[in-house]
Formats: C-alpha cells, sequence, structure tokens
C-alpha cells in the first residue's frame, strides 16, 4: 500500500521509500532485458573452423547484440549449445566465446565488437547467437 507520504508498506512489516522502490523495478527491469537479450538468440555450436556467420547462414544469420557479459551468462550459454565445460577461462579471442570439446573461451576482445564472422582453427568450435531458432 503506498501511504500518502510516500512511503511503500509492505506485507512483512518493512517500509520503503518510494524512490527506492522506483530503484529496485528499474534493477528488476534491467535484469530481465539482459536475461531477454540472451534468450532472444538461440545459441549453436558450430562445426570445428567454422565462423558464426557460416553457422547461422541457415538461422537467419548471426546477431551481434548477445555476446556474453559474464562467465555466469556463458556458461548458461554452453548449457543452451549442448556444451559442458571442463573448464572456463576469459579466453578474449576474437572466436570466442568457444570450445575444444572440453575447455572453454567465453570473454572475445573488448576492442572488437563484430565476432560473427571469425572462424577458429579445426579443433575449436564456437558458441554462436543465431537469430532463428531453425534452420531455413
Amino acid at each position: 500500500l503506498l501511504s500518502s507520504f510516500g512511503t511503500v508498506h509492505c506485507s512483512f512489516g518493512g517500509a520503503f521509500h518510494s524512490h527506492s522502490m522506483a530503484r529496485l523495478q528499474t534493477l528488476v527491469f534491467l535484469a530481465l532485458s539482459f536475461v531477454e537479450l540472451s534468450q532472444a538468440a538461440t545459441w549453436v555450436k558450430s562445426s570445428g573452423g567454422k565462423s558464426c556467420d557460416e553457422t547461422c547462414a541457415s538461422r537467419s544469420g548471426c546477431t551481434e547484440d548477445a555476446w556474453p557479459k559474464s562467465e555466469e551468462e556463458f556458461l548458461e550459454v554452453a548449457k543452451q549449445a549442448g556444451q559442458e565445460c571442463v573448464t572456463t577461462q576469459e579466453g578474449a579471442a576474437k572466436y570466442d566465446p568457444s570450445t575444444d570439446g572440453r575447455h572453454c573461451g567465453w570473454m572475445g576482445p573488448e576492442s572488437d565488437k563484430a565476432r560473427c564472422s571469425h572462424p577458429g582453427d579445426t579443433a575449436t568450435y564456437r558458441f554462436c547467437p543465431c537469430v532463428s531458432d531453425r534452420e531455413l
């Protein structure tokens, strides 16, 4: 309930000022936006040595807006793509996020936001954010 003094009284007996509630609502909205962004892409593990542009060609292309921003986000991406990483490191290669089949690297270089076109070597499998979940 909102009192006439701008304070929200909660059922557990605590009170929040309306500006504190607005901050909380903003944080929840931002958190849900990040979840939506990572869920908007369909994460596909590429074949060895393939770029995400190649991997996502039959899935309406690769989106540059969905790269994981934390190790926690990456682990969810790997799970969605069917990969369990034995170890995970930051990486920082242009083809990250990627795996060799056991070990994973998640954070690409900060200077290069366009990563869809970069292939790894033949023993590197990329995690690719495809626009669509169905092959065309």
